[in-house]
């Protein structure tokens, strides 16, 4: 069982801890990517909830996961 790293992070201003395998250096950018991502949609839409703010940027990636696996699925 490979090892679990813990990072914490901040998204909108709130801090949150994370535990997974992936490395440190992934998990940060992750969380980087995400407060960018939200920060972005707030500035779009700021009488957005965070919940809905949070909805949007996961119908955002998963959108741009179905497009990669359909190029993946065409090859």
């Amino acid at each position: 069982m490979a090892q679990k790293n813990r990072v914490r992070g901040q998204i909108l201003d709130k801090e949150y801890t994370i535990s997974a395998e992936e490395t440190q250096a992934h998990l940060k950018e992750t969380f980087e990517l995400v407060d960018q991502q939200l920060t972005q949609l707030k500035t779009l839409r700021p009488q957005a909830s965070t919940e809905e703010l949070a909805i949007l940027l996961a119908l955002n990636a998963l959108s741009d996961q179905l497009k990669m696996q359909a190029k993946v699925d065409r090859t």
